[in-house]
C-alpha cells in the first residue's frame, strides 16, 4: 500500500493532471472487461474445492481454460470493436496492450488453491516480490523517461509475470498430482451459479469505475488527474477488508455450513469490526488530507482535498460489503448479487449525470459515495431474505450505542 501510493504521488507530480488523467483513464476502462475475463469464478472455486477435494485439479483446469478461452473472445472482440472507434487515437495502442496482458488473470484460479490450503505465504511472497521488481523499473522510467506511455507498458508485462508466477508455484508444490482434465459438466455447474456473479461484477466495476470515463467525457483528462489523486487515497484503503476476508473465507465457508448460529454471531462481529476500522481510517484522512495533497502534491493538484474528504466516506459500505459478499457466496444467493450491483451501477450513472455537470470532480465524488452505499447498504433492506443483515449493518453504524458488544 506505501509503495502503491508512493509511485501514484510521484506520477501525479510528474506527469502533471492533464498526462496523470490519460493514465487512470487508461486503466479504467480496461478495468470494465474484467469481470467478463473472470467469469464469475471466484469464492465459487473455493467452494468446490471444500465439496468435492478430490476433483481439485480438474476444477483448476476447467476453470483455467475457461477463463484463458473468455479473456481471448472478449480481447479479440473488444479491440475489434476498439480499432473501429480509435483507429487514430492514442487510446487505441494501450487499450488493446492491457486487454491482452489481462488475459493471464485467468491463472490468478492457482490462487484460490493456495488461499484452500491455508497456504497464502508462496502468493504474498510472490506478489510482493513482483511488486518491488516492476515498482523499481517504473520508477526508473517515471524519472528518466516521463511519460505515461512506458508506465502503461510496464504494467502490462507486470500483470503477465505475476499471474504467470502463479502457475510456476502450484507446480513446484504440487508435482506428484496429477495435471487436470477439462470436465465439461463441471464447467456447466460452476457457471451455473457463477452466471448471475459475472453480471454483477460487471455493475460493480462499472459503479467503481463510471465516475472516471464520464468525468473525461465531460470535464476533460485534466479533471480526471485532480480527481484520480483524491480517488486514489481513498481507494488504496479497500485492500484491508479484501486481505482480512481472504485470510479468513475457507473457515467462515465451512462454518456456515456446519454451525448456522455461531455463524451469524462471527459475521455481526465482523461487521462490527470493519465498519470501526473503516470509521477510523475515515476520520484520519478527513484531516490530514489537505495537508497531505498539499505537501505531497503540489498547487496542481490541492482540489483533491475537498474531494476526498467526501470520497473517503465511501470506504464505510465498501468495507461491510466485502463480508456480504462473502455471505451471499455462502448462501448462494448470486441474484441478490447481481440486484445489489446493478442498483448501484444505475444510481451512479444518474447521478453523474445530474452532478458532474454542475459540481464537476466533487459531483462525481457524491455520486460514488451515495451509489456504494445503495449497493452495499440500502438494497438490503427490499428483500426479505437479505434485512437481517440489512439490520446486522445497521447494529454496527450505531455501534456507539452497544459499546459492550464490541470487543476489540
Amino acid at each position: 500500500m506505501g509503495g502503491g501510493l508512493f509511485l501514484s504521488i510521484l506520477f501525479a507530480r510528474i506527469l502533471g493532471p492533464e498526462e496523470f488523467g490519460k493514465f487512470n483513464y487508461i486503466l479504467s476502462f480496461t478495468s470494465l472487461f474484467m469481470p467478463l475475463f473472470a467469469l464469475g469464478i471466484g469464492n465459487l472455486v473455493l467452494r468446490e474445492f471444500a465439496k468435492e477435494p478430490n476433483s481439485i485439479p480438474d476444477i483448476i483446469y476447467t476453470c483455467i481454460a475457461s477463463r484463458l478461452l473468455s479473456g481471448l473472445i472478449v480481447s479479440i472482440i473488444t479491440c475489434v470493436g476498439l480499432y473501429y472507434f480509435y483507429d487514430t487515437s492514442w487510446k487505441f495502442q494501450f487499450l488493446a496492450v492491457l486487454l491482452i496482458s489481462n488475459i493471464f488473470n485467468a491463472f490468478e484460479v492457482y490462487e484460490r488453491w493456495f488461499q484452500h490450503k491455508s497456504l497464502n505465504k508462496y502468493c504474498v511472497l510472490w506478489r510482493i516480490s513482483c511488486f518491488i521488481l516492476f515498482s523499481l523499473i517504473k520508477l526508473y522510467l517515471i524519472l528518466s523517461y516521463p511519460n505515461f506511455t512506458f508506465l502503461l507498458v510496464v504494467v502490462a508485462l507486470e500483470v503477465i509475470v505475476k499471474n504467470s508466477g502463479y502457475h510456476f508455484l502450484y507446480r513446484k508444490l504440487n508435482s506428484k498430482i496429477r495435471k487436470g482434465d477439462f470436465k465439461k459438466q463441471k464447467f456447466l455447474d460452476i457457471f451455473s451459479q457463477s452466471k448471475y456473479l459475472i453480471f454483477s461484477a460487471l455493475a460493480a466495476v462499472i459503479y467503481l469505475k463510471i465516475d472516471i470515463l464520464m468525468l473525461e467525457y465531460m470535464n476533460g483528462d485534466e479533471s480526471v488527474g485532480v480527481y484520480s489523486v483524491a480517488a486514489k487515497l481513498s481507494e488504496i484503503w479497500y485492500v484491508l477488508p479484501q486481505i482480512l476476508i481472504t485470510a479468513v473465507s475457507p473457515k467462515l465457508i465451512a462454518l456456515a455450513k456446519n454451525n448456522k448460529e455461531y455463524y451469524l454471531i462471527i459475521l455481526q462481529k465482523g461487521f462490527d469490526y470493519l465498519f470501526f476500522i473503516a470509521l477510523c481510517i475515515c476520520i484520519c484522512v478527513y484531516f490530514i488530507s489537505p495537508w497531505f495533497i498539499d505537501l505531497l502534491y503540489g498547487d496542481n493538484y490541492s482540489e483533491a482535498s475537498a474531494i476526498i474528504r467526501v470520497h473517503i466516506f465511501a470506504s464505510l459500505f465498501i468495507y461491510m460489503r466485502a463480508l456480504l459478499s462473502l455471505w451471499l457466496v455462502s448462501e448462494k444467493y448470486a441474484e441478490f448479487s447481481l440486484f445489489s450491483q446493478v442498483s448501484g451501477a444505475v444510481s451512479n450513472i444518474i447521478l453523474n449525470l445530474i452532478l458532474i455537470p454542475m459540481y464537476g470532480a466533487m459531483g462525481a465524488a457524491v455520486a460514488t459515495l451515495i451509489s456504494y452505499s445503495v449497493t452495499s447498504y440500502f438494497c438490503l433492506f427490499i428483500f426479505k431474505r437479505t434485512r437481517h443483515i440489512g439490520i446486522m449493518m445497521t447494529k454496527s453504524i450505531f455501534f456507539f450505542f452497544r459499546p459492550h458488544k464490541l470487543k476489540l
